[in-house]
């Protein structure tokens, strides 16, 4: 991770530094006896916190990178869970009016036996006949959308083989309906607030780490001097100690150190932007999913079972000549809507659930 490398990096001793030379070089000067020569080692001293405070604030972006790499991760699980309901959905519909468009065709045969026989007339058969056309292009357009969905679910896995799949999650609600989380708990399990958390941790220890960089320089100085003194045959060696101190008389960091006052003050504000973020996430999610579940519960399960009970009465009044053929039709087609509601129903209520788990913060 590059993180860990920033904070290796920052916990390095600097290098010290080599400085050869020579002074009161003149022609015609013998270079062992007259000339000065001087090697040293200057040392900077990393002791006034700056390398502490460069640490932490490395450790600050390892934070902030490891909750932004679980926040990608959970995002893609969630477009995961979205897209398999989504296909799920689309697969059932498919299926749906793929067994309508078998099933009408028994009635089409039946009636064109009748139209045979003149029993019927045929305009009551070319209605009968319309209605087929219309279901097999409905079956048509169904079996588009869940190649799309499929595609799009296994795109989303991060799959390039699109080859068919066959989805069985059933689509169904559960008996039971999801547990309620506390807001704070959804505040502590939410990555979004980790990472904000973590931005203005790493925000604060940049602000630090300005403030220390005000604080002087110190640098050690220790080498070798060989020098001609007056009066001597040959050269004296020596040696050279110091300590060198920046002074900040004019420089003292005041621009950076404000920028990241500032800053500091930036992510907080985000941070509290987050916080209500989640906090009206995690409300509408909650309020969606109950909505859905109540729908499931009291209006589709109940529309379903309604609309098959109509659609079987009119089969049988028609077959025993209770009824006509448009009252036939309707009956199946109000069937065959209830159904298609059901199943669009239901995909909603399972993204919904979806939806809540990711507000709460929960972890797949």
């Amino acid at each position: 991770m590059a993180a860990k490398g920033l904070k290796q990096q920052a916990g390095l001793i600097p290098n010290p530094e080599f400085q050869f030379s020579n002074e009161n070089l003149r022609p015609g000067q013998t270079y062992a006896q007259d000339v000065d020569t001087l090697a040293f080692l200057t040392q900077p001293l990393d002791i006034l916190g700056k390398r502490k405070q460069r640490i932490a604030v490395a450790e600050g972006g390892i934070n902030r990178s490891q909750a932004q790499y679980e926040l990608v991760r959970l995002q893609i699980v969630q477009r995961v869970r979205l897209a398999y309901w989504a296909a799920r959905g689309a697969q059932e519909t498919r299926d749906l009016l793929k067994t309508s468009v078998k099933n009408f065709q028994e009635i089409l045969d039946y009636h064109s036996a009748r139209l045979n026989m003149g029993m019927i007339s045929e305009q009551d058969f070319l209605r009968v006949r319309l209605e087929s056309e219309r279901l097999q292009i409905a079956a048509n357009l169904a079996a588009i959308e869940a190649t799309r969905a499929r595609v799009q679910l296994l795109r989303e896995m991060g799959q390039t083989d699109f080859s068919e799949v066959v989805l069985t999650d059933p689509l169904k609600a559960s008996d039971a309906p999801l547990a309620a989380v506390d807001l704070p708990q959804v505040l502590a399990r939410r990555i979004e607030m980790r990472v904000a958390t973590a931005t203005v941790e790493e925000a604060r220890a940049k602000a630090r780490l300005e403030e220390v960089s005000a604080r002087p320089d110190l640098n050690l100085i220790y080498g070798y001097k060989r020098t001609q003194l007056p009066d001597t045959a040959s050269g004296t060696n020596t040696a050279v100690a110091g300590l060198q101190i920046t002074l900040h008389l004019t420089n003292r960091n005041q621009g950076n150190r404000a920028a990241a006052t500032v800053e500091l003050r930036r992510q907080e504000q985000l941070l509290a932007a987050t916080e209500a973020d989640v906090r009206a996430d995690y409300y509408s999610t909650l309020q969606e999913y109950e909505l859905r579940r109540n729908e499931v519960v009291t209006t589709l399960e109940p529309l379903r079972q309604h609309a098959q009970n109509i659609s079987e009465i009119a089969q049988g009044a028609y077959a025993q000549g209770g009824t006509d053929l448009l009252r036939l039709l309707d009956a199946q087609k109000a069937g065959l809507d209830a159904e298609l509601a059901y199943v669009q129903g239901m995909v909603a209520y399972q993204q919904s659930i979806a939806n809540l788990q990711a507000a709460e913060g929960a972890n797949p």
